[in-house]
């Protein structure tokens, strides 16, 4: 008989984020409390691991003690995708350096999710960051849209005018990633001087 661990390592797997509410659907014929107590259980036997409010994972021994997560896989997790499924994607700062636009690797998280209900909100920090701010998207974040909506974050706050050759190739391969119709699609949920922002790209022969 399949203990509660043993469903959860199947679902999950080891040293992976395991969300309250993840948890909460895979035992849905019982009641809250009954799974609240489980995981009471397996957390005194050390078979489960508490992250954070919300996040648990199953944990390994390793020559240093358990294993713990990384940041990065929380907060994926929480609030950019799991598995095939994409429901935000990081922004501000963060976005300029993960397209390759700048090598400045910034201590604040800014994360624009469907997650998040406010158009602005500021959460408990974790894994190293000083800030985390979490953004709604002018549009629901999907797997379909998601690179078209980080290229018009981006230029959207940004001079691409003053780009240099290396920053305007970044800008080209996270243009034809994300696919000019999708990006013209998308851009009537943004602001004006977004649109003056994309006549700018056509100028400078970014969806060349």
């Amino acid at each position: 008989m399949e203990t509660f661990i043993d469903i959860l390592e199947v679902r999950f797997g080891k040293n992976q984020p395991i969300l309250t509410e993840e948890i909460l659907c895979v035992f849905s014929d019982i009641s809250r409390q009954a799974v609240y107590k489980r995981i009471d259980a397996a957390m005194a036997e050390g078979k489960i691991a508490r992250y954070d409010r919300g996040v648990y994972y199953l944990p390994t021994e390793t020559r240093f003690g358990k294993s713990s997560l990384l940041g990065t896989q929380v907060a994926t997790k929480r609030w950019l995708q799991s598995g095939n499924d994409v429901y935000g994607y990081v922004s501000g700062f963060n976005l300029v350096n993960e397209s390759g636009v700048s090598d400045q690797v910034p201590n604040t998280l800014e994360i624009t999710t469907n997650k998040e209900s406010s158009r602005l909100r500021e959460v408990k920090p974790f894994g190293g960051w000083k800030r985390i701010t979490l953004r709604k998207p002018r549009r629901p974040v999907n797997a379909r849209n998601v690179n078209a909506l980080r290229f018009l974050d981006l230029i959207t706050d940004q001079q691409i005018q003053f780009y240099d050759e290396y920053e305007m190739d970044a800008l080209k391969k996270l243009a034809r990633k994300a696919g000019r119709s999708m990006i013209y699609d998308c851009s009537a949920s943004y602001p004006g001087r977004t649109a003056k922002k994309l006549a700018e790209c056509e100028r400078y022969r970014v969806f060349a």
